[in-house]
């Protein structure tokens, strides 16, 4: 009887062990999906620009589309550029001409293939992925959350 009440004992304290093992990883900050604010990218963007990165395929893209053009709607001319990436994969999936078709004339869009140079020089590793470009081609604010990027407002 002892003996059983030891093994489970023991076995108690291993799997408490083993669980305040998985909470730690799980606790793990995900990767980043685009370059960190305060990193510099090729400054060919008149600052601040406000960046976006779609993909046909991506369903939160199409979620996110309407609130990028609204706030390109709002922002200076020629300060917001959308880089739709890819072409669609599937018969369900929504092409790239249709996202162009979809961000209109107010936002300036780049199609451009997986792995493409925009995509690979702002370190986008999915989508949507957003980055505010400032002065010198540093990113002020970037993520996959468009609402804590802030707002570019025309004067």
């Amino acid at each position: 009887m002892i003996v059983a009440i030891t093994m489970l004992t023991l076995l108690c304290l291993l799997n408490l062990l083993l669980t305040l093992g998985l909470a730690r990883r799980i606790r793990v900050e995900p990767p980043a999906v685009v370059l960190p604010p305060g990193s510099r990218v090729d400054p060919a963007f008149d600052p601040p620009t406000l960046v976006g990165f779609f993909s046909p395929g991506c369903g939160p893209c199409h979620e996110r589309l309407p609130e990028f053009v609204a706030r390109a709607r709002r922002a200076p001319a020629g300060r917001t550029v959308a880089v739709v990436v890819g072409d669609g994969g599937s018969a369900d999936d929504m092409s790239a001409d249709d996202m162009v078709a979809a961000l209109g004339d107010a936002v300036s869009t780049v199609v451009e293939p997986p792995g493409g140079e925009l995509s690979t020089a702002f370190g986008v590793r999915g989508f949507p992925a957003f980055a505010l470009v400032g002065d010198g081609g540093r990113i002020e604010a970037s993520g996959t959350d468009l609402a804590a990027i802030p707002h570019l407002v025309a004067v």
